[in-house]
């Protein structure tokens, strides 16, 4: 890993780390998913960039980078700038979410660096902020992205479970959070309007079959990464 870039020792900012650069979590090598030279990312849900220097790492084009969290966001712009420095590839920063509605909204803070969420799955009071959201569609709608990453903590499940527009868009990857919510059935209905746009994958590997869920329930103890490639 570059030397430059930035991070929170023993904190979950190497979990992250571990996650997408060496078990390289957002490729999947049966399908050949991968950030590549051409794509043009929006990375929602950016932390402080790991996802970015990824990309960088692989020669794509641009990376547009939403991180609402202040501390992370920090980091992200300062790696940001780094990147820039070293690589071709073009790596924008925005200090903001990404939901269904975009406006305003009540973002929850966890106590570690990369669980914060605008649907707090959490039993104890947390602190929270105000946060601008961008509307996914207006993003969806930008011709300088035709890929896309969603790791939002819950926020993916309101975008995924509406219509859209996918015709520009070649690759999807996004984090199902199933912390926020295990029915099975809202999944499946959320990937079949996917799939008459994109052949769908799910990362078997974030399945547990030792944590056995109730019937009709998400068995796994984390969330699930889903592939999504156009046909």
């Amino acid at each position: 890993m570059d030397n430059k870039f930035r991070y929170r020792e023993k904190t979950t900012d190497e979990n992250v780390i571990k996650e997408i650069l060496i078990k390289e979590a957002y490729r999947k090598r049966k399908i050949l998913f991968r950030p590549e030279a051409g794509d043009k990312w929006l990375d929602g849900g950016a932390h402080i960039g790991v996802f970015a220097l990824y990309c960088c790492m692989n020669n794509v084009t641009s990376v547009h980078c939403f991180e609402p969290e202040p501390e992370n966001y920090q980091l992200l712009e300062e790696n940001a700038k780094n990147l820039n420095d070293k690589f071709q590839t073009n790596v924008y920063t925005y200090n903001n979410g990404i939901n269904q509605q975009g406006g305003v909204h009540k973002f929850t803070l966890a106590p570690n660096t990369w669980r914060h969420s605008f649907m707090s799955h959490y039993k104890k009071s947390l602190p929270s902020i105000d946060i601008t959201c961008h509307k996914f569609d207006n993003l969806l709608q930008n011709r300088d992205i035709n890929c896309i990453k969603l790791d939002i903590e819950g926020s993916e499940i309101e975008i995924l479970q509406n219509e859209h527009d996918w015709g520009h868009i070649k690759k999807l990857v996004f984090e199902y959070s199933f912390t926020k919510n295990r029915d099975m059935a809202h999944f499946f209905k959320c990937t079949e309007k996917l799939s008459k746009w994109f052949n769908v994958d799910i990362q078997k590997s974030y399945y547990n079959q030792k944590h056995k869920g109730q019937k009709g329930q998400w068995g796994g103890f984390i969330d699930a990464i889903i592939f999504c490639q156009k046909k």
